[in-house]
């Protein structure tokens, strides 16, 4: 999943005004490993922004719910 410059910026706001994590989860959350896009299984690690849109669909609507 692609994530535009558009999106990018929504998603910041998201965070910021919800009081997530840099990963859109609740402030607070521990990850195995330290990081909830590192795939342990593929050695992979995923870009912020797409882990954030797959996880949190809401972010999209976001703006509209305000």
């Amino acid at each position: 999943m692609a994530v535009d410059s558009a999106l990018k910026a929504k998603i910041e706001a998201w965070i910021k005004a919800t009081g997530r994590n840099e990963f859109g989860d609740p402030d607070g959350t521990m990850y195995a490993g330290g990081t909830p896009l590192f795939d342990e299984r593929t050695g992979k690690t995923k870009d912020r922004f797409e882990h954030i849109a797959e996880k949190h669909p809401e972010v999209k609507d976001w703006e509209a719910d305000r």
